[in-house]
């Protein structure tokens, strides 16, 4: 971990504001003079950066890697955390042309249930049903594609466990803010000689008595040891996964289970079944996040291979319509263009 924003503005010539505007929540330097940013989630647009050279750029990955004992020169794909919880993906040559450097921002400020269900984000009818089911010592999947706002809605999700009940969270890179006090919290990094992976941790969280398990995101075979742990006895758990639909990330979890090679699909489904009761998928829509399924799901037919879902709840309208204003403004341009014509 890097000791704050301002390591980064000091090699970034440039890009001071940007690293210092709460609303900019990407920068993405695609090699010399090459930026783009996300301000807000609202897409993403150019930035002139006359002075960030190829020199700044590998100064910049040095002073980044450095702290965590690593060197671009031998590892050229690396990741990095700062002080406020921001990740920092760098790739450098030769596994790159140039200097490629990623920094996802997150803020200080997390949003709660409420909060999402105030801008749009969550249903109250979604939000009822997250809540009965962990009430009821049920299990949640949150999916969704890359900055759909999974981590954002894990994060919510977390507020409805209880206080007194025990959390172990398992996170590639430490991004969730969880206030419980009762709460322990690992992180899957390079260590010296070694390394410790999302299922090393998964097996080893069952040895803290867990009461909730949170993964932060399920990629691979830990699967397979999530499954197991959300089976006997850590009910009210939460997970995320990639997948394009709420069927989709039903089936992705049981891949991802899969690969650790140890049952036959149908077993993989039907603990699938047996561990998961109900999927929220978010989405991106013109810089607008929300949830667009919830479903419960029922059970697994074998004959056809497909889950035995119910849909609990969606979002009635799929993009919030542009202010009317806005639309009057745009009928007008042609017509001013006339007459100045």
């Amino acid at each position: 971990m890097t000791d704050s924003l301002a390591t980064l503005k000091t090699f970034l010539p440039g890009l001071e504001d940007l690293l210092e505007d709460p609303e900019v929540t990407e920068i993405m330097i695609n090699g010399p003079y090459n930026v783009w940013t996300e301000r807000a989630g609202k897409g993403l647009q150019p930035v002139e950066a006359p002075a960030l050279n190829e020199g700044a750029l590998r100064r910049a990955a040095i002073s980044i890697a450095r702290p965590l004992g690593l060197d671009p020169k031998t590892d050229p794909a690396l990741d990095a955390r700062l002080a406020d919880g921001s990740r920092v993906a760098i790739t450098t040559p030769p596994a790159a042309p140039h200097v490629a450097i990623t920094i996802r921002r997150f803020g200080n400020r997390s949003f709660s249930v409420q909060d999402l269900v105030e801008n749009g984000s969550l249903t109250p009818a979604i939000l009822d049903a997250a809540k009965d089911a962990l009430r009821n010592r049920q299990n949640i999947l949150v999916s969704g594609g890359t900055g759909s706002g999974k981590t954002t809605l894990l994060n919510a999700l977390i507020e409805l466990l209880p206080e007194h009940e025990r959390i172990v969270s398992i996170e590639d890179t430490l991004e969730l803010r969880i206030e419980q006090a009762n709460t322990v919290r690992f992180e899957a990094r390079e260590l010296g000689a070694g390394s410790l992976t999302i299922r090393d941790l998964v097996k080893h969280s069952l040895r803290h008595r867990p009461d909730h398990i949170v993964v932060g995101e399920v990629r691979g075979q830990e699967a397979a040891d999530l499954l197991q742990a959300l089976n006997t006895g850590h009910g009210g758990s939460l997970t995320t996964v990639h997948a394009n639909n709420a069927r989709a990330a039903l089936s992705r979890l049981a891949s991802c289970a899969m690969q650790a090679g140890e049952l036959p699909w149908e077993v993989v489904c039907r603990s699938v079944v047996d561990g998961i009761s109900l999927v929220l998928h978010m989405t991106r829509v013109q810089g607008r996040r929300y949830v667009e399924e919830c479903i419960a799901l029922r059970g697994w037919n074998p004959d056809d291979e497909s889950w035995n879902i119910e849909p609990i709840a969606s979002r009635p309208t799929a993009v919030p319509p542009r202010p009317k204003a806005s639309r009057a403004v745009k009928r007008k341009r042609p017509a001013a263009k006339a007459a100045a014509g």
